[in-house]
């Protein structure tokens, strides 16, 4: 028998915390969701318990905190419920086994397939970069909560609708760079850090693989990776114009693509229906020792430590107090950089009303 209570933060996410007491079995409970705040007005998900002694029943319903609820829901069956401490149990340290096998055959995984979603789940990936190094305000706090309590990310609707714009102009975005370019363009699904086990917690999912030889005012001495931005103009898109330069807060996403991939150029594809513009990134090794500190700092003394703190059923101030600060003490350090290189991009080519001008 269930009741939920919601709430809303400040940062649009919906969380819960489970109280329950005086049982052996998660198979057999009655069970009372109530919300509780975080430091950081960061609603958190949290488990107290007593009157039984295993581990396994002592979980955080994190998938609850995906969900908008309403008081009188109560639909919620006990062999999902059965089925959520299980998987929380399994992975609350780190990528799970199942996670871990598919990622030995990511690059046949399909982007935002079931299998993909498991593969980003459990890990720190590119796109996420800069939101764990602080570049956005209240964001890194978001994050912490996603991979401790192995959430789906919440978004605001003018978000959910960016990424849908993205996601359905993505192919036409790329069929017009290998029109443009003459590259042959490969998909890879998703691929972990090459040094595994150490960092396996990194990944990335490239727009594409770049290959053959190409125009040559474009093509770079070797191989490189394909990343197709297509911005929505603040809920305008078809008024969009393509960049006239790199945004700098893409530094950290694309830095570490070239890392993950061991690639040494990103070729940066900025479509709009009116236009395009395409730039070359090259690899920077001493960026990426920049950032690769700050991001291992916070998996690995922020989400991991907070994850075994909820394995071993500690309460909520417990798993708090791994939460990270807003911003990093080199978070600025970081922005400064990640200006310098974006400035550094060479414009390749623009294409506007389909008049391709090319840059030495």
């Amino acid at each position: 028998n269930m009741s939920f209570c919601p709430i809303n933060s400040r940062s649009g996410v919906i969380m819960s915390c489970l109280t329950a007491s005086g049982y052996g079995s998660c198979t057999n409970q009655n069970m009372s969701f109530c919300p509780i705040n975080s430091r950081s007005a960061v609603i958190m998900s949290c488990l107290t318990a007593s009157g039984y002694g295993s581990c396994t029943n002592q979980v955080t319903l994190s998938d609850l905190t995906s969900r908008k609820l309403h008081p009188s829901d109560s639909t919620m069956s006990k062999p999902y419920v059965t089925h959520l401490l299980k998987r929380l149990v399994t992975s609350a340290i780190g990528p799970t086994a199942e996670s871990t096998k598919v990622a030995s055959k990511g690059a046949e995984v399909h982007q935002r397939s079931t299998e993909w979603f498991e593969l980003r789940r459990d890990r720190l990936t590119s796109s996420s970069f800069s939101t764990a190094l602080g570049f956005w305000k209240g964001r890194r706090a978001e994050l912490w909560v996603e991979k401790v309590f192995l959430s789906d990310p919440n978004h605001l609707n003018s978000a959910v609708a960016a990424m849908s714009w993205g996601v359905v102009n993505e192919a036409s975005a790329i069929e017009r760079y290998t029109s443009i370019t003459g590259r042959e363009v490969t998909q890879l699904g998703f691929k972990t850090h090459p040094n595994e086990p150490q960092l396996g917690w990194l990944g990335a999912s490239p727009d594409g693989l770049i290959s053959g030889p190409g125009d040559e005012l474009v093509c770079g001495p070797s191989e490189g990776i394909l990343e197709v931005k297509c911005p929505f103009n603040k809920g305008r898109p078809e008024l969009g114009l393509p960049w006239p330069s790199v945004p700098y807060y893409y530094m950290p996403q694309l830095q570490g693509l070239m890392e993950i991939l061991e690639r040494d150029w990103v070729d940066l594809y900025c479509w709009t229906p009116n236009g395009s513009t395409l730039f070359r990134v090259v690899r920077d090794r001493e960026y990426w020792d920049l950032i690769y500190g700050i991001l291992k700092e916070f998996w690995l003394e922020h989400v991991v430590p907070a994850r075994e703190a909820l394995l071993a059923c500690e309460d909520e101030a417990a798993v708090c107090r791994y939460m990270p600060l807003a911003k990093h003490a080199h978070t600025n350090n970081v922005i400064a950089q990640s200006r310098v290189l974006a400035a550094d991009a060479r414009l390749l080519c623009k294409d506007i009303g389909g008049q391709v001008e090319f840059f030495r």
